[in-house]
């Protein structure tokens, strides 16, 4: 049976959560808001959750202005989609006060040693109103677990093998912004709203079939109500407090 076949007979209506980013994201970039990407790399999102005829230049037609950061810059060399591309460190922003309507971050918060930093310069940086998207890995789920016990120098090597990736494109993690009461707690401690948060299951198309039927038997496991809070990754809205929150556009559609 086909894999993906057999992964829909197992876990049916099982969505990966870079669709469900992408999908949250373009109904975030509204005509004429201002975009800020955290971490930008070297695409704006999966080129495998673009649908045909979709392209990544789609999500920057919208928005008035669409801004890239990134340390990496060779990364950022990489990045056609995004017209605006700065260099630069996402716990210290290069912009001035209420630069932005939305700030979103894809598979970056679990790389910030310092995330009370990181959420301070979101909000310094938001407009009233304003919105921070983020999707990041669940520190608790058994992936994150055995990662994060692995020397660094043989993680990145590992990781770059099974994932497919190149190990230049895998960095640090610290995982302080990973778990719900770390979330919830450092969050509210600089003044966000959680306005929208869950924990997403996810499953690996491995071409490796033995690490294929180990990701799908994880993902079967996880269903259990007992183990869903050690389900993947989190994805999370917050918004500044304000009597028109943005981001009820969103909470009508989903």
């Amino acid at each position: 049976m086909d894999d993906r076949k057999l992964a829909q007979s197992v876990c049916p209506g099982l969505i990966h959560p870079q669709v469900r980013y992408k999908e949250l994201l373009g109904r975030l970039l509204q005509p004429g808001v201002r975009w800020l990407d955290l971490g930008c790399g070297h695409e704006i999102v999966r080129s495998w959750t673009l649908r045909p005829g979709e392209d990544e230049a789609s999500f920057t037609r919208a928005p008035a202005l669409c801004v890239g950061i990134d340390t990496d810059g060779q990364a950022l060399r990489k990045n056609h989609a995004m017209p605006l591309l700065v260099a630069g460190s996402i716990c210290s922003l290069p912009f001035a006060d209420g630069s932005f309507d939305v700030v979103t971050a894809n598979m970056v918060v679990e790389h910030a040693d310092r995330p009370e930093a990181l959420l301070s310069e979101v909000w310094r940086v938001l407009r009233p109103k304003g919105v921070f998207l983020f999707h990041t890995p669940n520190k608790y789920y058994p992936a994150s677990v055995l990662a994060s016990a692995v020397p660094p120098g043989i993680k990145s090597r590992l990781v770059a093998r099974i994932s497919g990736r190149d190990e230049k494109d895998v960095y640090p993690t610290f995982y302080r912004l990973n778990t719900s009461p770390a979330i919830s707690g450092q969050s509210e401690g600089v003044g966000f709203r959680i306005k929208y948060s869950e924990v997403l299951e996810t499953l690996t198309y491995h071409p490796r079939r033995a690490l294929f039927l180990l990701y799908l038997a994880v993902a079967w496991l996880l269903r259990r109500k007992w183990l869903r809070r050690f389900q993947a990754d989190f994805m999370v809205m917050l918004c500044k407090p304000d009597v028109e929150c943005a981001c009820r556009r969103l909470e009508r559609h989903a």
